[in-house]
């Protein structure tokens, strides 16, 4: 299963690179309604994100649900640790809570992260992939 997630991220992320030069620069998510750390690409290209999308969905499903809407965000020429540090301190300064669900090294340099985001109101599946200089995060809201 680890192996065949490697290469379904490898490749989403590889087309989430590829086309986000055509898609829009944007301060804040569509999705989430959370400011973004600056240099955040929209990326809608249906097939650039299918790969992703299916595998957020099974995040999704590890959680009770299904993805009714998702977002797919591309950081180029970025360090993920800051992107990292801004984004978490908003998703908490919006009262998430955020618990991780997996991780792991897709190859050198290059990590995924899974997770779930959960307020009051809200529930969010996300996968997160970085590599030394840019990152990709695809999140749905949880519905039942």
């Amino acid at each position: 299963m680890k192996k065949m997630m490697k290469m379904v991220l490898s490749t989403a992320v590889a087309g989430l690179l590829t086309s986000a030069l055509a898609t829009a620069v944007v301060s804040e998510s569509n999705l989430t309604g959370l400011k973004l750390p600056k240099g955040a690409i929209e990326v809608t290209d249906q097939k650039a994100i299918a790969d992703m999308a299916e595998y957020i969905e099974e995040v999704a499903g590890g959680m009770g649900g299904t993805c009714e809407y998702s977002e797919f965000l591309v950081w180029l020429d970025s360090d993920p640790d800051a992107i990292a540090d801004a984004l978490g301190q908003t998703i908490v300064a919006a009262k998430f809570k955020i618990e991780d669900i997996d991780a792991g090294e897709i190859s050198k340099g290059s990590t995924y992260e899974e997770f779930s985001m959960v307020s009051s109101k809200e529930k969010y599946a996300a996968v997160w992939v970085d590599s030394p200089d840019s990152v990709v995060l695809g999140w749905c809201n949880v519905v039942k």
